[in-house]
């Protein structure tokens, strides 16, 4: 069996305390040993070392990601006015697409921009066929989610349910999972169908949940603004032709048994402390992704009350339609900012925020992952940080963004920045 040995100024495990002049040993696609590099076994002596002038860290895991959108990369680089606004634009782009190999490459382009920045594992959205695949092509973990969205009860039932099954049932070389788009964007029974279809299977659920400031306003009294992009289909949900279901965003989520511990949800911005104890009490994580809320013209998540009320968070970048990139660590310190903002002063800020970005979204995902110990898989990432008083969390959340070394997926380099430097 391969073995490799790193050697970093810190390694970070997540699990357990910093540690200061530490290695990392892999062996095939596992740690093997993690500790002071001084103190490394002498059956490892003869192991080539690897050395890091940084932070090593568990690879960063991308809970909420549709890369096939990656060639709209101009969107993201805007401001909009709301989630309507930058939907109209989003339609746009998406409608001018004929050839699905399109949804292939623009897929790769934004995996191959994940393991950049130190991502190892990813929550994906699949929308379109051809862009399953690119994640096991990468080295990478993580889930496909197939997604199902602009879905009344009788187009589902006619004959979208029985091609969405035959889809889920091809085979593949990656974890798979079902995403209900939104509970605006599917008739509730739709929603139900798909939550017992995942039950039935064993399979995890994703969904997008309170990210429109209007969205509330269609499941208490049937407003259809949020489903406009829809065009003349708005018309044929159930919540506009029945004026609504009276409730809350997170009293309706809870309805559709959307709400669960095999669940976790993306963005969460317009919850309440009552919506947000619904969500916590099933046992549901939430991604949260500032920076592409901030790209729609959306508000800020209310960070500081998901850290100060004990959810179970993960961190994610959405698209590269609707954020500046797929760095995961610019989100981190956008989080962290937010947090700072919102009243948030307790010390363990950069801790909560590099868990969630490592062991909070494997546990999002269902998945092992986001430490280093031995016997985990080896997912790593190194970070050219500096430390200031052994303050090396903190150090990350700052400084992360854009000073990703090494990307090591299962064992496998797959990105090393010295590597492509020396081709320039």
């Amino acid at each position: 069996m391969e073995s490799r040995t790193l050697v970093a100024d810190w390694v970070v495990p997540v699990s357990s305390a910093p540690l200061r002049d530490a290695a990392v040993v892999i062996e095939g696609t596992r740690v093997a040993w993690v500790g002071p590099f001084a103190e490394l076994p002498g059956r490892w002596h003869g192991v080539a070392v690897e050395e890091i002038s940084g932070v090593l860290t568990p690879g960063l895991v991308n809970a909420h990601a549709h890369l096939q959108y990656s060639a709209f990369a101009a969107l993201g680089t805007e401001r909009y006015s709301s989630f309507e606004e930058w939907s109209e634009d989003f339609e746009e782009a998406y409608l001018q697409v004929t050839d699905g190999m399109y949804w292939k490459e623009s897929a790769d382009l934004g995996a191959r921009a994940a393991t950049a920045s130190g991502t190892t594992m990813i929550g994906e959205i699949v929308t379109s066929p051809e862009a399953r695949g690119v994640l096991a092509a990468q080295g990478l973990r993580g889930i496909e989610y197939l997604e199902v969205i602009a879905q009344t009860k009788e187009r589902w039932h006619g004959s979208a349910r029985s091609a969405f099954v035959a889809w889920l049932d091809e085979p593949t070389d990656i974890v798979r999972g079902i995403s209900p788009h939104a509970p605006y964007s599917l008739d509730g029974a739709v929603v139900m169908d798909l939550v017992a279809l995942a039950a039935e299977r064993g399979l995890r659920l994703h969904s997008h949940i309170a990210e429109s400031a209007i969205e509330s306003r269609l499941y208490e009294y049937g407003d259809r603004t949020v489903l406009e992009i829809f065009g003349d289909l708005r018309n044929e949900f159930d919540l506009v032709r029945t004026g609504g279901a009276g409730h809350s965003t997170a009293e309706y989520v809870e309805t559709l048994g959307l709400f669960g511990p095999s669940t976790h949800l993306a963005h969460g911005i317009y919850l309440d402390r009552q919506g947000r104890d619904v969500m916590r009490s099933h046992g549901a994580a939430v991604a949260l992704c500032p920076r592409s809320n901030a790209v729609i013209g959306v508000g800020p998540a209310p960070v500081a009350g998901y850290l100060a009320e004990g959810h179970a968070i993960a961190v994610g970048t959405d698209s590269l339609a609707s954020t500046p990139s797929l760095d995961l660590m610019a989100d981190v310190a956008e989080l962290a900012r937010i947090a700072y903002d919102q009243g948030y002063r307790e010390a363990d800020l950069p801790h909560r925020l590099i868990r969630a970005a490592t062991l909070g979204g494997a546990a999002a995902l269902g998945l092992a992952g986001g430490v280093i110990e031995p016997g985990a898989v080896a997912d790593l990432a190194a970070f050219a940080v500096e430390v200031d008083q052994d303050d090396v969390e903190g150090a990350l959340v700052e400084q992360g963004e854009g000073r990703c070394l090494l990307t090591v997926a299962q064992g496998r380099t797959v990105h090393d920045r010295s590597a492509l430097t020396d081709l320039s």
